[in-house]
């Protein structure tokens, strides 16, 4: 899910700084603090969490962004056994639906591990039974061929053997090289591209595999949401002496005369840290202004450069009658099932995905629905007229949180259509609002995995600096932890 601008300052005797408190940044300070490190975690927003959090409205509970995950069984449930949390971050069954609006196509996909979903959509499409198994199998290989998911023996050295064959195809590529070319399928199978925002005519194959294949098996919610990774984290925190510091950023840097080593850190609250380590959970444009241009080569430059970032959601939330029987589900309706269009800019109102997410909380005696449309901020701009932080009085503003209201609750009635009469919608959220969670862009999942250009990830030019976060290794609460466990190894 979103990482918020944040920082981690740990060591025995100096302070290792972590910026960042989304999920990664949580998750790295607390694998450092579990090894006796000092660790000082720093929040720009007045909590920590990011997008983990959930608020209240009209006495309902609501998740920020964290609506579902993948991995509980295997990677994630390894890593919360490490992180001490498996008491308190529990899933939730949820069923899983495809809708199609210009194919006409409904689908709900089986949600007990990849071959039976392999063997389900193989009965749905006979005529490409064959290729649709062999799909599967691929991204089983890649899986295989990721040790990182191996939390438990995971080494550095063994990260050279994640590069595979399908590193050089993208997503696209792999469906049309192996005669997948029906509409349909160019959608549902890579429908998890719209859980980590590249599109398949970019993300290399084994990326789109990495992110997908715990979803693909298993989508989950998690009971209480976003609140039980927080009050977990929180509690193994004060356990571990972890410092937090919210409202505070980190201001500047100091750096050794000679070598690409940072020596200490001054925050917005005035302390200066002596540090041994920092690392940054935070969007790249966000920390590279602190590093000193004469440690950034050509390379790293033009790599970060050509960053482009994943689309961020217009979402509504809201609550159900208790005459309306709803289970707990996950449903991705397209309006388009060009994802490609969906997952780039300039297709505002032609091409979009409005997923929707039912779930029953005990703690809020209703059913809460939310549904989160496809959108990037720039065509948001594009029709509000609102580019600062002034936006949230704004007439334009306002009247476009209308207009998108009426228009998703018009795709949630396409394929809920008894729900009419008895969804109330209490708020709604814009892309602007993502850029308070996730500064200074508002990407739902970080910078696009481009094939050909790695994103920003593990040490950086400064030795003693490394990056963290959506925008690493891979998106959502499961990638997120992943990337952090990765750079904690040994």
């Amino acid at each position: 899910m979103v990482e918020g601008p944040c920082c981690i300052l740990t060591n025995n005797m100096k302070n290792t700084l972590v910026i960042g408190s989304g999920i990664s940044g949580l998750t790295m300070a607390l694998l450092l603090a579990q090894r006796g490190r000092k660790v000082i975690l720093v929040e720009k927003l007045p909590f920590i969490g990011g997008y983990l959090n959930r608020f209240s409205r009209n006495g309902f509970r609501f998740d920020t962004g964290l609506h579902f995950t993948g991995g509980f069984g295997n990677v994630l449930s390894d890593m919360l056994e490490i992180l001490n949390l498996q008491d308190v971050v529990k899933p939730a069954p949820i069923r899983t639906n495809v809708v199609l609006s210009d194919c006409g196509c409904d689908i709900t996909l089986p949600s007990n591990g990849i071959p039976a979903l392999a063997e389900a959509l193989s009965a749905y499409f006979p005529k490409y039974a064959d290729c649709i198994r062999k799909y599967y199998e691929a991204e089983q290989d890649v899986i295989r061929h990721t040790p990182v998911f191996d939390v438990k023996n995971y080494r550095q050295a063994d990260f050279v053997a994640q590069m595979t064959e399908y590193d050089a195809l993208t997503m696209q590529e792999f469906l049309c090289q192996n005669g997948l070319d029906a509409p349909e399928l160019q959608a549902i199978l890579p429908i998890m591209s719209l859980c980590h925002g590249t599109p398949p005519v970019e993300a290399p194959f084994s990326y789109h595999c990495r992110c997908s294949c715990g979803l693909d098996a298993q989508v989950s919610a998690i009971q209480h949401g976003g609140d039980a990774f927080i009050n977990g984290f929180r509690r193994e925190f004060a356990r571990h002496n972890v410092q937090i510091l919210t409202a505070t950023t980190i201001e500047r840097l100091q750096f050794h005369e000679t070598q690409p080593i940072c020596t200490h850190a001054t925050l917005s609250n005035g302390q200066t840290f002596e540090v041994d380590e920092i690392y940054f959970a935070i969007h790249p444009s966000s920390y590279l202004p602190l590093l000193p241009e004469r440690f950034l080569t050509p390379q790293f430059k033009r790599r970060t450069r050509n960053l482009k970032p994943t689309c961020s959601f217009f979402t509504i939330y809201g609550w159900l009658d208790n005459e309306v029987r709803a289970p707990n589900s996950l449903t991705f309706f397209l309006q388009s099932s060009n994802l490609n269009c969906i997952l780039t800019p300039g297709h505002l109102m032609t091409h979009f995905s409005t997923g929707m997410v039912t779930s029953n909380d005990k703690m809020n005696g209703h059913t809460t629905f939310t549904a989160f449309r496809t959108m990037f901020p720039e065509d948001a701009e594009s029709i509000c007229g609102c580019n600062g932080d002034d936006y949230r009085g704004n007439a334009r503003y306002l009247n476009f949180k209308q207009q998108f209201t009426e228009l998703i609750l018009n795709d949630v009635y396409q394929v809920y259509p008894h729900y009419k009469g008895h969804l109330h919608v209490v708020e709604a959220a814009s892309p602007m609002t993502c850029r308070r969670f996730s500064p200074p862009v508002g990407s739902a999942y970080g910078t696009r995995q481009l094939i050909g250009n790695a994103r920003t990830a593990g040490r950086l030019p400064v030795e003693n600096c490394h990056a963290l976060g959506h925008h690493v290794q891979f998106p959502g609460i499961l990638g997120c932890m992943l990337g952090a466990f990765q750079e904690a190894m040994p």
